[in-house]
């Protein structure tokens, strides 16, 4: 493995790190009441998120550091360990439901969510897959069926905890890295007519998603507007430009459900108003277009598919759970990313945004010295030009 100076990416550091910045404080606004009324504690769900975000950027650090060839080397081992605890949530008697959901495995006190960790999985291996010599030369029935099946080995488990929102964003996000790397249109859209009926029947088959569906469709046709959604909207108008200022949100006591995690966005709005809520959206701006252009000076083809694979999931994740608090999209559960009470999501995106930064250092290495022959001279004749 060669050796390379690592240089961090500034815009992508910057945006992160004020992103994690401000979430601590809002988990504090957002949290204080809620932990005082049932720990005794009101900074409880802050030490817990702080010491996660701690944890989060020193995972970060190091892995911008180590290649992102090694994660994409054994991607496959990954891939299968998340599988088999995929299953292993499905049919262990050991595993407590919450919430009506089997997501979670718990240990020494901490919740893990494996579903959050088979989604990085999957972006490995597809990049590890797709990039490969002999799937950039030719695509086929046979490789989109193969890499079909693997997203479906991951997806549907996922969506039989039931958690349909996660199993939804996760084939959304590797479809789009297959159409990416170069797939046929056609087969994609085959795949969406073939799955649209029996995926509908399943999510109207469970009542909690149902009646979410039911409650978006009545809000968007001039019905009453789901509680959740009803108290986010409030939040959001109470805010207006400048906000009520940090601790000021009214909606945290008692009126929005999961004000910390999944609903942080409409506190935002409500504590520091348009102003708030405008800085935030630049700031994923930022986030988003810079891993564009780390994936357009990536030095291969895997490192471009595994960085457009990184910012597409985290652009999908901060897009849906806007769109959530917006009341434009149905209730899903996904948390806000670097902003929400911190868990399994948060460490996973902050792991991927080190190996976002790897690839930025390597891309920076390899547009400084360019040996013949190389993918850096190559990419200016390459039919995929990013």
């Amino acid at each position: 493995m060669p050796k390379h100076e690592t240089k961090l990416d500034s815009p992508v550091f910057i945006a992160v790190s004020i992103l994690l910045g401000l979430g601590v404080v809002i988990v504090y606004s957002a949290s204080s009441f809620k932990a005082q009324e049932l720990m005794g504690d009101s900074h409880f769900f802050l030490k817990n998120h702080l010491y996660k975000v701690i944890v989060g950027i020193l995972l970060m650090l190091v892995l911008a550091r180590v290649n992102y060839r090694f994660w994409l080397n054994i991607s496959p081992v990954l891939l299968v360990g998340c599988f088999i605890t995929l299953l292993y949530l499905l049919f262990s008697p050991t595993v407590t439901e919450i919430r009506g959901s089997r997501r979670w495995i718990s240990f020494a006190g901490f919740a893990v969510q494996p579903s959050d960790f088979a989604r990085l999985a999957l972006i490995l291996f597809l990049s590890l897959s797709l990039g490969a010599t002999d799937f950039v030369r030719e695509k086929t029935l046979k490789s989109f069926g193969f890499h079909l099946g693997v997203i479906a080995g991951i997806a549907l488990p996922i969506l039989l905890q039931p958690d349909a929102g996660s199993a939804l964003l996760l084939t959304l996000i590797a479809l789009t890295i297959l159409f990416v790397a170069g797939e046929k249109l056609r087969y994609l859209l085959m795949v969406a007519v073939l799955a649209l009926p029996p995926l509908s029947i399943m999510l109207l088959a469970e009542g909690y998603q149902k009646s979410r569906l039911q409650h978006f469709i009545t809000s968007i046709t001039g019905g009453e507007v789901g509680w959740q959604a009803k108290q986010s909207l409030i939040a959001l108008g109470n805010g207006h430009i400048v906000g009520l200022g940090l601790g000021g949100s009214l909606q945290k006591l008692h009126f929005l459900p999961d004000p910390f995690t999944d609903f942080i966005f409409a506190i935002v709005g409500e504590e520091l108003g348009l102003l708030g809520t405008a800085s935030i959206l630049l700031l994923f701006w930022i986030l988003i277009g810079r891993g564009f252009y780390i994936a357009r000076q990536a030095p291969d083809f895997q490192g471009k598919i595994l960085a457009i694979g990184i910012t597409i999931s985290l652009a999908v994740y901060a897009t849906t759970n806007i769109g959530v608090v917006l009341n434009v999209l149905p209730t899903t559960g996904i948390p806000l990313p670097f902003l929400s009470y911190g868990g399994s999501a948060l460490l996973v995106n902050l792991t991927m945004v080190g190996i976002l930064l790897n690839i930025a250092s390597q891309g920076y290495s390899s547009s400084r010295v360019k040996p013949v022959g190389s993918y850096a001279n190559r990419r200016k004749t390459s039919s995929w030009n990013g």
